[in-house]
């Protein structure tokens, strides 16, 4: 019997369900096999039927039947939606995810539609407002507006010296990068609190919800508080990440002699419950010293050894960390053989946000490689990943030797 099959349905589990998913920000709707609306919660009924005239998107209509009307919130932003979303309910993809915007009466505002497949058949499909996650990324443009003005104002320095228009320069120039200096940190303070807290009370709530009502719920509602549970947990760990990219440039790194045995050693200490629960073997050459900031590299490292055990496959992770002298730098290498990496990923994998696997296989946000990279450039180095004959994958890096 479906958890919700209406909004009459009186089943204590239907009950305890509905008030779980009406306490939710996202707006959802649960699809049976055609298309039609079998369940939904209230958020959907205030912020996509109401506004869609009040008589669209009901429990018993077809979504299909309505996507496209002249009243419809999903008319002009994503009228070709419904070809993704026909194709999970046909089982042809394992989920469809489509971002669009809409003027609202708050003004423009950002939302993520998903469709996700249901075991039974069906599909559960969510409209979330990510108008706070755009503007996570507008932080990431003013990070970058920052650095192009250090950029700059160092050009200008070297110009102190010259003609008075170049003084004026200057001074304008510093003027403009303490600003956004100053907002930068404003807006780092403002996303921490305003995204990480409200995720926490949601996180709380479905934990006690499943701990106290467990045994009354039956399969469907189960899976329904896995789904905002995982994706809670997921928004989560994305603020975390993006706040600690965005403050690296915050962060002035102190740059001394620094032995990279010792932040490797205490990177593969950070590490050690996924050392133990995969059975990773770990190897490593003696490591140089070099001029740098001894927390930065020990992240550097870290992550790729962090990526190294995650993406290991069906087999025990093999890993080997070795330095090389070339020159006026040093080599560094971490080489696993694991499931390795597509040809037409090595180069943006170190960009923000970009997978190059599925999320259901191997959790996890697309920002660790982009902080190796920053940390890398930030030294005089360079990153990149090569792809081994024999499989896995080889993860490069250059630090500058010492004179």
């Amino acid at each position: 019997m479906p958890i919700l099959a209406s909004t009459c349905d009186d089943m204590p589990e239907t009950i305890a369900c509905q008030s779980v998913l009406d306490a939710m920000t996202a707006q959802i709707a649960v699809l049976d096999r055609n298309g039609i609306i079998i369940a939904a919660n209230r958020a959907w009924f205030r912020s996509v039927a109401a506004k869609s005239g009040d008589q669209l998107f009901r429990i018993g209509t077809c979504y299909r039947d309505d996507w496209n009307r002249e009243q419809s919130v999903f008319a002009v932003a994503a009228s070709d939606a419904p070809a993704g979303i026909e194709a999970v309910l046909r089982g042809e993809c394992d989920s469809f995810v489509q971002e669009y915007c809409r003027q609202t009466a708050d003004g423009e505002r950002w939302f993520r539609l998903e469709a996700m497949p249901l075991k039974q058949g069906g599909a559960v499909l969510s409209n979330t407002d990510i108008t706070a996650q755009h503007a996570i990324e507008a932080l990431t443009r003013l990070r970058e507006q920052h650095q192009r003005l250090q950029n700059r104002v160092r050009r200008r320095r070297r110009l102190a010296h010259g003609p008075r228009q170049s003084l004026r320069l200057l001074i304008e120039q510093t003027t403009r990068l303490a600003r956004a200096n100053t907002e930068l940190q404003q807006f780092t303070s403002i996303v921490s609190h305003e995204l990480r807290e409200p995720l926490r009370m949601v996180v709380s709530f479905l934990d006690l919800f499943r701990r106290h009502y467990g045994e009354q719920l039956n399969g469907r509602a189960d899976e329904y508080i896995t789904y905002a549970h995982d994706g809670a947990m997921r928004m989560q760990s994305l603020i975390d990440k993006l706040l600690a990219y965005a403050r690296l440039d915050q962060h002035r790194p102190v740059m001394r002699p620094i032995d990279c045995n010792d932040a490797l050693a205490r990177a593969i200490g950070m590490l050690q419950v996924a050392i133990a629960e995969s059975q990773a073997k770990i190897t490593f050459d003696s490591m140089p010293v070099v001029l740098g900031d001894d927390v930065e590299i020990g992240l550097v490292f870290r992550n790729l050894i962090s990526n190294a055990i995650k993406f290991c496959g069906d087999e025990r992770p093999r890993i080997h960390i070795s330095a090389q002298r070339r020159t006026n730098e040093w080599l560094f290498t971490v080489r696993d053989h694991g499931i390795g990496i597509p040809a037409s990923d090595a180069e943006r994998i170190f960009d923000m946000f970009v997978r190059g696997q599925s999320r259901r296989q191997y959790p996890g946000s697309g920002i660790g490689l982009a902080i190796c990279r920053k940390v890398v450039v930030r030294h005089g180095g360079r990153i990149w990943v090569e792809r081994p004959a024999d499989g896995g994958s080889l993860f490069c890096f250059t630090l500058p030797a010492l004179p």
